[in-house]
């Protein structure tokens, strides 16, 4: 997310500032009943890294993130040098007891 703001589809003037926000280039959280139901995004959309990155802490809120351990699995599988903790959790979404 790239704005801290969250509406609920019932307030309308939360609405119209949401659009307002996402008009100025942020990406705003729709939640009812404090569950997230949908995002509004600038009119450009979001580019595949956002999107991606979205898709992985929805994925993680829902079903908990992937541990440090389990991404260096990963590496070894595919037969890939590690890269290092500090990359791997900026490039990627790591669950925090890692």
């Amino acid at each position: 997310m790239s704005a801290a703001f969250e509406v609920s589809p019932d307030d309308p003037r939360g609405v119209a500032e949401a659009f307002r926000r996402a008009a100025d280039g942020a990406i705003v959280r729709v939640v009812r009943d404090g569950q997230p139901i949908a995002d509004i995004v600038p009119a450009g959309g979001l580019s595949d890294d956002e999107r991606g990155l979205m898709i992985e802490r929805r994925m993680a809120r829902r079903f908990g993130a992937p541990s440090l351990a389990d991404y260096r699995r990963i590496y070894d599988i595919e037969g890939l040098p590690w890269p290092g903790d500090e990359v791997v959790r900026r490039m990627q979404v790591v669950a925090d007891a890692s």
